[in-house]
């Protein structure tokens, strides 16, 4: 089996190893080997895998997977094909292994201050790419976290990140393990190795950790959702953390500008903003449909169909709203009917007291439907005039 050495030491960068085996990789130009010892993590536990190099002569392969297989032996995905007994020099990049600490550090972390404060059980972790998530089951069923509660465990977590308490990682005895006071329960029966932060963490857990909490930077906690019976909390550790606060700055210092105000008036600058937008466009909907109105007046005539003023108009595609409101209040007065085109949209709406089934005559020249007062599908303006011609034709019922 493979020697892992990150157990003891999780900032060990390079390493020497020996090839113990290689076969095929399930795609072309691909091996997957075996190393009598490594420092690669492979996927576990919610953490994603290392990637970086072995080295042999003046070969450089690239390790793009590792992953533990059913007989537990550590195996590389690799681009080179590396002989059995080939001694290589491994590279482990140092930047993503470093990421990948902060983050499950930060996720022992948040799991122990839920458990201390809130009484949740965390189940799992998903270390993503943009940022990580625990999936945690609360007391009485409760799906939520309330902004108070999110921030204190933010401040509990990060005042703790603050001591830079030592983060020790070990394998005890039987004996004891059962004396430890863990979080909870190994999900494994051989081999427990236990991971605790200064006195207020202690857990099984097989992956890489910083070597205090100091190293994990700082936590920011992005959502908590309902998911599945559970809450679901999203965040970001580290570099990661540094990275989202920076580009939360960089928008919010343009947004201040463009709106004249210190970012923490953002809030209330960006909605008295909406409601004067939202003022303007009611006042400019009214305005619209006014325009509309006095067109549909405008050409609306009593020749087509005696006793019927008959309207038939098009114009470009316009705001709906106002072509709704429009027509509602054309068609309010009686005696009078509609045939719009407004861009590709069709309207065929009448009065009340004006006997024409707009549902039937819309289907007759185009895709649509609708009521027998009013319909509206899709056309194009020789649609309106060749409704016209059919109710001149057939004219309307008594």
């Amino acid at each position: 089996m493979t020697e892992r050495l990150y157990y003891d030491d999780a900032y060990l960068w390079e390493f020497e190893g020996k090839v113990t085996s290689i076969k095929n990789g399930t795609r072309p130009g691909e091996w997957v080997i075996t190393l009598d010892r490594s420092a690669f993590y492979p996927t576990s536990g919610g953490q994603p895998y290392d990637t970086g190099t072995l080295t042999f002569g003046k070969v450089t392969a690239k390790v793009t997977d590792v992953e533990v297989d059913a007989d537990g032996e550590v195996v590389h995905t690799v681009d080179k094909e590396i002989p059995v007994g080939t001694a290589v020099r491994g590279k482990i990049d140092g930047a993503r292994r470093t990421d990948h600490m902060e983050q499950h550090g930060g996720e022992h972390m948040l799991a122990g201050a839920i458990w201390e404060k809130l009484e949740g059980t965390t189940i799992g972790l998903h270390l993503g790419q943009a940022e990580s998530t625990i999936d945690v089951s609360l007391p009485e069923g409760r799906t939520h976290l309330t902004e108070e509660e999110i921030l204190m465990l933010e401040n509990t977590v990060n005042e703790r990140i603050r001591m830079d308490a030592p983060i020790r990682c070990w394998f005890p005895d039987e004996d004891e393990l059962k004396r430890l006071p863990l979080r909870k329960a190994p999900t494994v029966t051989e081999h427990v190795r236990i991971v605790a932060m200064g006195d207020f963490e202690m857990v099984a857990c097989g992956g890489t950790h910083p070597s205090s909490t100091g190293r994990i930077g700082l936590i920011k906690i992005l959502s908590a959702i309902p998911a599945k019976g559970k809450v679901r909390v999203a965040f970001v550790c580290g570099g990661r953390a540094v990275s989202l606060f920076q580009t939360y700055m960089r928008y919010a210092d343009k947004a201040g500008a463009a709106l004249s105000c210190p970012v923490d008036k953002l809030s209330s600058a960006a909605s008295d903003l909406k409601y004067r937008l939202s003022e303007a466009e009611k006042r400019a909907n009214r305005l619209e449909t006014k325009e509309i109105l006095a067109s549909m007046m405008e050409a609306g005539n009593t020749e087509d169909l005696p006793g019927v003023t008959l309207c038939v108009l098009t114009m470009p595609e316009t705001d709906g709203r106002a072509v709704t409101a429009a027509v509602s209040e054309y068609i309010s007065a009686k005696g009078r009917a509609l045939l719009l085109c407004a861009g590709e949209r069709l309207t065929f709406a009448r009065s009340a007291d004006v006997k024409i089934d707009m549902n039937d005559l819309i289907k007759r020249v185009a895709r649509g439907g609708g009521r027998p007062d009013m319909a509206s599908g899709a056309g194009i303006p020789e649609c309106v005039s060749v409704a016209r011609k059919i109710l001149m034709t057939e004219g309307i019922s008594k």
